[in-house]
């Protein structure tokens, strides 16, 4: 097959969608398919700056990265802007603003879709409502080539998704890929003529090598006993961080073998919560990693928190169940389709911060039990969530697409034969 895959940004950016479209693509590529890949030459979707090259192959996969606008102070007050008023008065005329206050607004993606479409089977456009998205659906649609896309939908933030555009990019495609069986659910009840295909976030076990515990806290200056919790992500507020210093501040003064390692890019509000709690016993805080201090924290924890209330799956969950850990995610509805609670992890209401303190409290109480619900994350990461299970159901996804967009084509055809015959 020849694919091209579209994302707002691809690797070296860091982030649950593009690792997921970044592991697709190489694997693709593994089974002899072409894969080509359009996206920004940014790695922070918060200015959209142009850092990356134009073009570069990576393990195989073709990538071509266009120059965006860059977002800045001005951009964001437009995107507030169209956000108020859409949702005021539902009126289509303020989807422009939301679509560039978002971007990354690419001029020359659309153009080179509409140049090379011909060497495709079918587009598929990672990740719905960045401002990739439209332009590609566009296109791809004046060519007559069929559109797969894995919206990576956040069910509980409606702000990034329920906006008319969107839906009809999703209305409009030819089949719909969901992360989680949550999403799956919510988008088979509103899209109910559409192809809503399960085909999740997964892990290429072989950039999980192994680490030594002892030697991983050493790297943090962690002591080899003591009980030690992760918080691994980009320390925003709806990751659910300042509830995480709070319970370990709690379980901290009950036993002091414990400690917090905070580990993702800071943000105003991590800085702010910083500045707020002063120094912390046992807090050790890292900003921005490379992938190989990312999987030494997780080898060197014992559990990892991660109580996020706006995840379309929660790739890191998945990461560390790689390294045997148990999980404490927040109940919202796709997080709690991926954790089971009290067979691989913990599901807390992150409106309840006294749950996650318990939570932390009783696996730090049961090491025992912390290593089950950890052994068995792993387990199940090794029966559904590998790339391999993953490529193979995205893989017969495209061979159904491009099947019936053959199909259609020739019986149009056959219509026009014959109308022009008679």
């Amino acid at each position: 097959m020849r694919i091209l895959h579209v994302s707002h940004q691809y690797a070296p950016a860091i982030g649950g969608s593009e690792r997921y479209i970044t592991d697709l693509s190489e694997a693709l590529v593994r089974r002899g398919h072409r894969v080509d890949l359009f996206t920004s030459q940014s790695v922070d979707y918060r200015h959209w700056q142009n850092v990356l090259p134009a073009r570069e192959r990576i393990h195989g996969v073709n990538v071509r990265r266009f120059r965006s606008l860059v977002r800045g102070e001005r951009t964001y007050r437009l995107l507030d802007s169209g956000y108020r008023n859409y949702w005021a008065l539902r009126s289509r005329f303020f989807e422009p603003a939301i679509f560039f206050g978002n971007g990354p607004v690419m001029p020359g993606l659309a153009p080179a879709i509409l140049r090379h479409a011909g060497a495709y089977d079918l587009v598929h456009i990672n990740q719905l409502h960045y401002a990739h998205a439209w332009p590609a659906f566009l296109a791809a649609r004046l060519r007559h080539l069929p559109v797969v896309i894995t919206p990576h939908i956040h069910i509980e933030q409606p702000l990034t998704y329920d906006v008319g555009y969107l839906w009809r990019v999703l209305r409009g495609s030819q089949a719909v890929i969901a992360v989680t069986a949550a999403e799956q659910t919510f988008l088979q009840a509103r899209l109910p003529a559409q192809t809503v295909l399960l085909g999740g976030n997964a892990l290429d076990l072989r950039h999980f090598p192994t680490y030594d515990q002892g030697a991983s806290r050493a790297y943090f200056g962690l002591p080899a006993d003591g009980f030690v919790l992760l918080f691994l992500g980009r320390k925003t507020e709806y990751k659910g961080l300042a509830h995480c210093l709070a319970a370990f501040q709690a379980l901290r003064r009950q036993r002091t073998d414990c400690y917090f390692l905070a580990v993702g890019p800071e943000t105003d509000h991590s800085r702010q919560l910083w500045a707020q709690s002063g120094p912390v016993a046992g807090l050790i805080v890292r900003d921005t990693v490379s992938e190989d201090e990312r999987l030494t924290a997780l080898a060197a924890c014992d559990i990892l928190a991660l109580p996020s209330t706006g995840e379309a799956f929660g790739i890191v969950y998945l990461e560390a169940w790689a390294y045997a850990k148990p999980v404490i995610g927040a109940n919202i509805q796709s997080v709690a389709s991926l954790i089971d609670h009290g067979v691989d992890g913990l599901i807390v209401d992150p409106a309840q911060p006294s749950q996650l303190q318990r939570a932390l409290h009783a696996l730090a109480s049961d090491p025992a039990w912390a290593h089950q619900l950890g052994a068995q994350g792993r387990r199940k990461l090794q029966q559904q969530y590998t790339i391999e299970q993953i490529t193979d159901r995205i893989e017969g996804a495209y061979a159904r697409v491009i099947r019936r967009a053959q199909t259609t084509t020739e019986q149009q055809g056959f219509r026009r034969f014959r109308r022009f015959s008679s």
